[in-house]
């Protein structure tokens, strides 16, 4: 048993300093937990090494081999490691994805070493076997079958959005979960009870209407708490300021988020998704904003001062197609840990947008609970220190960063546009403060847009006659902006979806003049 034991310690450490070369080697994220990583892949040996049975060792082969040379094939093509709709996409999609991956061989080939030696260690301990025993079997079944279940019945989001900083087997143990727990039956048996959304890619059309894209994307910041529209302060003097001095230029509406949490409204403005269950549309890609801007010849950026490892979502937010990805872990920070939103400033402000056509998203940590953590005493306008004081002051410095940005572009010719919103709203009062519930201040946000392109003021003229906004109307205008065959959305009808992105747990529907409605989806396998 001492020998077994120091085998499997040993090819455990071979496997975890391999994962660490290949990461250091390809430039991805390091392990988050190398303790953790240790265990996870001492356990899977572990239960190759005991197995009985034939069937089970090639099942756990089959598993680690997905972990790792499927990753890290997904990996050089997307960025990110591969998750459950993925997987159902590649089997959906085999020769298309076959044809593909036989003409980025030469991107591909690292990858597809790496890991196939990786597999070769992980079955060469078989040598060594000298007892079995079925409990190893069963185990395995037991784990596996466990987030099968888990995964069918859950509503988070864990086997959809894929961590870089997770092992490639804990990553594909959620992936993998989630795609037979829960893609695949619900694919084959008709089992969501929300239609699969699907959309063509859009045509190119005519040229790109401008040159320079610049999208401030917020955090929390809820249209309820804004000034312009009736709030008791004026936390957004700027932008009230730019509506009168500037009102054929300017447009300032309180928009419905396309849902209740980030993880949900930031992947469906991204792909331009308008109802729920349209994962299959976003992995793929048609409607991306990022891809279609890059297939236009923009330069993609997106900078964010969120902390990096609560941004799981940007693999289905449109990561392959970004140019110039930022966190501020690349600039000194934690991965842990977000930053000031002004300290993205002097990153925008480096970006020659004198050269070339840029599609830019400058991305706030804004209003995040807790609110004004990153607001020094000066810079909070409202002095109380109370949850509401704290939150407007959030909103008043977010009016200061459109400002500083605003400013930047009008350096430059009139070839641009200046486009703010949020993901999301927050509910805020000195007693109670939330997000995700059916409060309208959690999903009722800003959309604002500044042009002096008369070409895009007449764009965006319908936009004018309605009382609020949707966000999918913000994403359309922008793929229309891009030069593509992309039909603007109205403001009739719309949806904000809840908590997965199948909608299978309820969402709002909005219909014109009339408050928006909560819709459950009859279950027909609730776990009671």
């Amino acid at each position: 048993m001492k020998k077994s034991l120091f085998i499997l310690l040993g090819y455990s450490a071979v496997l975890l300093l391999s994962e660490i070369l290949y990461r250091y080697f390809f430039k991805i994220n390091s392990l988050y937990r190398i303790s953790e990583s240790f265990l996870i892949i001492f356990v899977v040996l572990s239960l190759f090494y005991f197995s009985k049975y034939r069937v089970s060792r090639f099942f756990i082969a089959l598993f680690f081999s997905c972990s790792t040379l499927i990753n890290n094939v997904h990996y050089e093509v997307y960025q990110n490691w591969i998750n459950g709709t993925n997987y159902l996409l590649m089997f959906k999609e085999y020769w298309e994805v076959t044809h593909a991956g036989l003409h980025m061989l030469d991107k591909l080939a690292g990858g597809i070493i790496w890991g196939t030696l990786d597999i070769l260690i992980f079955i060469s301990i078989s040598r060594f076997r000298q007892k079995t025993h079925w409990v190893a079997d069963i185990s395995f079944i037991l784990v596996m079958g466990y987030i099968f279940v888990r995964s069918f019945y859950t509503n988070q989001e864990l086997g959809i959005t894929s961590n870089p900083g997770y092992s490639r087997i804990k990553a594909n143990f959620f992936a993998f979960g989630y795609f037979i727990g829960k893609t695949l039956p619900y694919d084959l048996f008709n089992l969501s009870n929300v239609s699969v959304y699907y959309r063509d890619k859009p045509n190119m059309t005519q040229p790109p209407m401008a040159k320079n894209i610049v999208l401030i994307m917020g955090e929390s910041l809820s249209a309820s708490n804004v000034g312009t529209f009736g709030y008791e302060r004026q936390t957004m003097p700027f932008l009230d300021q730019l509506v009168k001095n500037a009102p054929a230029e300017t447009l300032l509406k309180p928009a419905y988020s396309a849902g209740l949490g980030t993880a949900i409204s930031l992947p469906a403005f991204f792909n331009a998704i308008p109802r729920p269950n349209g994962l299959e549309q976003i992995v793929s890609g048609r409607t991306n904003l990022f891809r279609l801007a890059k297939e236009r010849g923009y330069q993609t950026y997106f900078y964010s001062a969120q902390p990096e490892n609560q941004m799981m979502i940007m693999s289905i937010m449109g990561k392959t197609w970004v140019d110039h990805l930022l966190f501020p872990s690349d600039i000194g920070y934690k991965r842990s840990e977000g930053m000031h939103d002004h300290a993205l400033l002097p990153l925008f402000e480096q970006i020659d947008l004198s050269e070339g056509n840029h599609f830019i998203v400058l991305h706030q940590r804004g209003s995040h609970a807790p609110y004004a953590y990153y607001l020094s005493e000066e810079e909070k306008a409202f002095k109380e220190n109370t949850p509401l004081d704290n939150y407007d002051s959030t909103l008043y410095n977010t009016d200061q960063f459109i400002e500083k940005v605003f400013k930047q572009l009008k350096q430059h010719h009139d070839d641009w546009v200046l486009i703010y919103t949020s993901d999301h709203g927050q509910f805020v009062s000195n007693q109670v403060y939330n997000q995700g519930t059916a409060k309208e201040a959690n999903y009722l946000v800003p959309i604002m847009t500044y042009t002096e392109n008369t070409a895009l003021q007449q764009l965006q003229r319908p936009f004018l006659a309605c009382d609020r906004l949707f966000h999918q109307q913000l994403s359309t205008f922008i793929i229309k902006m891009l030069g593509y065959d992309m039909p603007i959305s109205d403001c009739q009808h719309g949806v904000i979806n809840s908590l997965i992105l199948t909608g299978d747990s309820g969402y709002l529907e909005v219909q014109a003049n009339q408050p928006p409605a909560f819709f459950i989806p009859k279950n027909r396998f609730k776990k009671e």
